[in-house]
């Protein structure tokens, strides 16, 4: 009985790979705009229910294989960094474990330009960013001797880093680039 709660959570997971493996297949094969919410169900041999149920955002979800409060994340990677790093040091360290600066071989390059290409895609992730605008200026005021609209420049310059960054060729690099000018110019 104890494994119960185990073999759960690792179906749930296999069906979410599943998912998202199938619809990234499709979106890649035949774009994004040409893949039903049904054919990616079928794909993975789910039922359409159980896509939404996993899925509710629909189609665009699916590409993002992670589920997360960004916001929360955000602040416990703040919270929980090691002694004597910066704030801009753990929440860069955060992006940097996300798409696009997370993805290895191939197919980081083939959805990266599914992801700008499809303007719904685009927006998403850089809305998933955008949203944590408040907790991030909050707490970054918290351990930062800056004031509250100063918190919310520098919040909102690091959210709409990744949208640049993942442009680039070298978008870890890019990011890196970016922080060092944030920390240069806010004197961190």
């Amino acid at each position: 009985m104890a494994d119960t709660g185990g073999l759960r959570e690792r179906k749930r997971a296999q069906t979410r790979r599943a998912l998202t493996s199938a619809a990234t297949e499709l979106f890649l094969e035949r774009g994004f705009d040409q893949v039903t919410v049904a054919e990616i169900a079928d794909e993975a041999n789910v039922a359409l229910t159980t896509l939404f149920k996993y899925f509710p955002d629909g189609k665009v979800a699916l590409v993002f294989d992670r589920e997360e409060d960004r916001g929360a994340e955000l602040v416990r990677a703040i919270e929980r960094r090691p002694a004597g790093t910066d704030p801009l040091s753990s929440v860069e360290a955060f992006m940097i474990s996300r798409l696009p600066f997370n993805a290895e071989g191939g197919k980081r390059d083939e959805l990266l330009e599914l992801i700008f290409s499809t303007p719904q895609l685009r927006a998403h992730v850089r809305q998933k960013w955008t949203d944590c605008e408040d907790v991030l200026a909050a707490e970054l005021s918290k351990h930062e001797a800056l004031n509250a609209s100063g918190a919310r420049a520098l919040a909102r310059f690091i959210l709409e880093s990744p949208d640049i960054a993942a442009r680039e060729s070298s978008p870890g690099a890019a990011l890196q680039m970016i922080f060092a000018n944030l920390r240069r110019g806010w004197g961190l």
